[in-house]
């Protein structure tokens, strides 16, 4: 694609299009396993992951604290809480310490549902990997974490979300 736009507009600066470029199309072959992985079933990626970080919290959460941890907006872990909770994998409680946030927990359906599901992303994942040695994998790691570091530094999330 850059080299398309390389030859139409010579001028443009490209250096995020070959970064972010790349990014997308490792999401949608991502998204294209995990699709397939979930066989159009029980949850989408978005939503297995919030239940992951709530599997093994030792306290109820509230959705902004689940919204930093993913690192996406509060508009999008809302929507995605309203989905799991119409299919009783979540329950929300009044918080007495605050009336504007309910505490949220998996609900038995929930557990019961990450426990089967997420081991079979893990083995995905680790397929998906398998060609790649050791170092490699550490050399992307590291690429990732470099680029976190370096967006976070500009994000309005500074400070708030942990990789």
């Amino acid at each position: 694609m850059a080299s398309l736009w390389r030859a139409a507009r010579p001028g443009l600066d490209l250096e995020g299009m070959e970064v972010f470029g790349r990014l997308r199309r490792l999401q949608a072959l991502y998204d294209l396993e995990m699709d397939s992985l979930h066989g159009g079933g029980p949850l989408s990626a978005a939503e297995l992951d919030v239940l992951v970080i709530m599997r093994h919290a030792e306290e109820p959460m509230i959705a902004r604290g689940l919204a930093m941890l993913r690192g996406c907006s509060r508009a999008a872990m809302s929507n995605i809480l309203a989905k799991l909770e119409r299919r009783e994998l979540i329950n929300r409680d009044p918080n007495p310490a605050d009336r504007r946030a309910s505490l949220i927990r998996l609900s038995p359906e929930g557990i019961a549902l990450v426990d089967e599901v997420f081991p079979r992303r893990l083995a995905t994942e680790n397929r998906l990997l398998s060609d790649l040695t050791e170092g490699e994998r550490r050399t992307i790691t590291q690429a990732f974490d470099l680029l976190i570091r370096a967006m976070l530094r500009q994000s309005p999330l500074s400070g708030d979300v942990e990789h």
